[in-house]
């Protein structure tokens, strides 16, 4: 017994069929095997008019006869090449007459492939692929481009070198998960009272839009700080300080401003896009070991005693970026001789192996302990090492960045 068949109605999809621009009398031809490919064929008679059309909508490719009657296809091809936004449209051209002068010209003017202007569906469906494919190649291959310059872009934003400063051990490492980064660090000398600011953040998410924060957040921090910074504090429609203000504050007072400023730039500014960034801020003062920190929702810093005994350095106000006004608490510790602090984002932490474990807290810990009593550079680079040693080949994360600082006491 056959099961009953269900009535047929109308069906529906949520996906329309792609748009194609046929161009000329010979591209036209080709509607209805267009339609039999599930294709939205727009059959328009002249260059002009496609021109139009192409400004006015997306085209998945477009098909143009030789033999237009009001311009060279050959020349109109390559308008279509000069305009950035259609330069990567996928082009075919047809001709009702084999004419193999036109088409070698249409084809050195930049279209991509000759339709013949009677096939079959296999041949159809090989030549609008290998269309497709090539402009895909080729996208990938400018945008591949396109972020080796933004990743040299965004290197220029960190600091080329880390500041020598007598009594002070620095070093650093940041390593991308992508091609482009999100977390960032600095390090630089606060006005002319001795005062080092160190500086580690992590803008959420990944990639492009998360390295364009990066830069915003470390030039609003840079900016802020820095005793001649009035142009960033006008921003936000308050007084620009003088030159000697930033070096008659106390420290306390210097990192809840930079805290308060970034924080209320972005949210205000920005809010709409929804990105903020923890950071953690100290100042160091060389001399006497005096270490100020803000700590804005990011990972806990560590101070790393010879013995390996560790104290965190907890958050004391939110991200930066997500509420304006957000209060921040600058905290007072002290960074013995031979002491480091550690600060680094959650791309350390959360680190996975090959078969997926968790780096975590605890072989975190015990790793800063191996290599803390030694100064700032065995640190980073002993971390670095285990690092490497447990994720072997696996994928990155995220982005991976630490900051290190031994107080040695050398001059």
């Amino acid at each position: 017994m056959t099961a009953p068949q269900p009535p047929r109605g109308t069906m529906t999809t949520l996906r329309a069929p792609s748009r194609i621009l046929l161009v000329g009398a010979a591209s036209a031809a080709h509607v209805m095997q267009f339609v039999d490919e599930n294709y939205m064929p727009f059959p328009t008679s002249t260059a002009a008019d496609a021109a139009k059309k192409l400004q006015a909508g997306r085209y998945e490719f477009a098909v143009v006869d030789v033999a237009l009657s009001d311009r060279p296809a050959a020349a109109f091809i390559a308008s279509i090449r000069a305009e950035e936004a259609l330069a990567q449209l996928p082009i075919l051209v047809t001709s009702a007459t084999n004419d193999l002068d036109a088409i070698e010209a249409c084809l050195a003017s930049g279209a991509d492939d000759y339709l013949p202007a009677s096939c079959g569906q296999g041949i159809l469906r090989v030549r609008i692929a290998a269309a497709i494919d090539r402009r895909s190649l080729q996208d990938t291959q400018a945008m591949r481009r396109d972020m080796v310059v933004a990743r040299n872009i965004q290197r220029d934003f960190l600091p080329e070198a880390l500041p020598v400063v007598p009594g002070v051990e620095l070093d650093a490492a940041l390593q991308p998960a992508r091609q482009v980064s999100g977390d960032f660090f600095d390090a630089f000398l606060v006005g002319t009272s001795g005062r080092l600011l160190l500086v580690v953040g992590d803008v959420c998410d990944k990639g492009v839009g998360a390295a364009l924060f990066m830069a915003l957040f470390r030039s609003l921090i840079r900016a802020s700080a820095d005793p001649v910074a009035g142009g960033a504090e006008q921003t936000l429609g308050r007084p620009a300080p003088t030159a000697g203000d930033t070096d008659a504050d106390g420290t306390p007072e210097l990192l809840i401003r930079v805290a308060s400023f970034t924080n209320n730039y972005i949210a205000h500014l920005h809010g709409r896009t929804n990105m903020f960034a923890t950071a953690f801020l100290a100042c160091l003062r060389p001399s006497d070991g005096e270490l100020v920190y803000v700590n804005a929702g990011h990972e806990p810093a560590l101070i790393v005693a010879p013995d390996g005994s560790i104290e965190e350095l907890r958050p004391t106000g939110p991200a930066l970026g997500m509420v304006p006004d957000s209060p921040f608490k600058a905290v007072t510790r002290s960074l013995p001789l031979n002491h480091s602090l550690f600060a680094f984002t959650d791309g350390l932490s959360e680190a996975r192996s090959a078969s997926g474990v968790v780096f975590g807290n605890e072989r975190l810990r015990a790793a800063v302990r191996d290599h803390g009593g030694r100064g700032a550079s065995a640190l980073v680079h002993g971390l670095l090492e285990t690092m490497e040693a447990f994720t072997r080949l696996a994928e990155p994360h995220d982005d991976l960045t630490m900051l290190a600082a031994t107080r040695n006491g050398c001059s």
